[in-house]
């Protein structure tokens, strides 16, 4: 008997988002990228548990738009736009699970590169770079 998802390795972890058996390796590649963990999973716990432990030092590199300066006033100022902000994002996100970090920060990267465009005077929209998932209303 193989993995249902690779096809190779033997099963050995029971996945309760699939609702069967997979191998471990598997496990740990797909898990929360093409496999919707529930939150009690027991590996999902365990794995964010050891990123925590092991957690590597943010570099300068890892930081995106590390030119952009948003000041503490600002944002105790906007709290409840960012509140909202937020919140109306992990509805969505919840909503439309085909959603994943890529495209956010695909339109997060368009967005800022319109306002550079609009900070020299030139009034462009830049497309995303993919493909949107789906299209959503968010109410």
């Amino acid at each position: 008997m193989a993995c249902p998802l690779c096809e190779v390795r033997k099963p050995k972890r029971y996945c309760p988002a699939k609702a069967e058996m997979i191998c471990t390796v598997c496990c740990g590649e797909k898990r929360e990228v093409t496999i919707d963990c529930p939150s009690d999973c027991s590996y999902l716990i365990s794995s964010r548990r050891w990123e925590r432990e092991h957690r590597k030092p943010v570099t300068v590199a890892d930081v995106p738009f590390p030119e952009l300066s948003i000041s503490m006033d600002l944002i105790h100022e906007q709290q409840p736009l960012i509140s909202g902000l937020g919140y109306t994002v992990l509805k969505a996100a919840a909503e439309v699970s085909s959603v994943d970090d890529s495209v956010a920060i695909d339109a997060l990267n368009s967005l800022a590169e319109t306002y550079r465009t609009l900070g020299t005077g030139l009034y462009y929209e830049r497309p995303l770079m993919g493909q949107p998932p789906a299209p959503f209303i968010c109410t």
